[in-house]
């Protein structure tokens, strides 16, 4: 299944709830951080819980190890629109769409 609000950018949620892009490359939350504000990033796999998403019901994805919501930063729609993670507040910010 394949999560889209990335313009030319197919990501891959796999088994082992990691999302994959350009084949070995994975959505990071950058130092292993937890909080508000930290930084989401393409980086090498290496499946450790910073790199561990669940896509949830509502359309929000969480960190598997910090809990928080993956974030436009400041509702950004543009292309380059940074992605931190934040608290999880329903706004459509947060919101995300899956495709088979």
């Amino acid at each position: 299944m394949g999560l889209s609000r990335w313009h030319q950018q197919r990501w891959t949620h796999t088994a082992n709830r990691t999302l994959t892009v350009y084949g070995n490359k994975c959505l990071d939350a950058s130092g292993a951080g937890s909080s508000n504000g930290t930084a989401v990033v393409i980086w090498d796999c290496n499946g450790q819980p910073n790199q561990q998403w669940n896509l949830n019901p509502d359309g929000t994805v969480t960190g598997v190890q910090s809990g928080l919501c993956l974030d436009a930063v400041g509702s950004g729609t543009a292309n380059g629109t940074q992605l931190h993670l934040w608290a999880c507040h329903g706004g459509a910010n947060q919101q995300w769409s899956t495709r088979n």
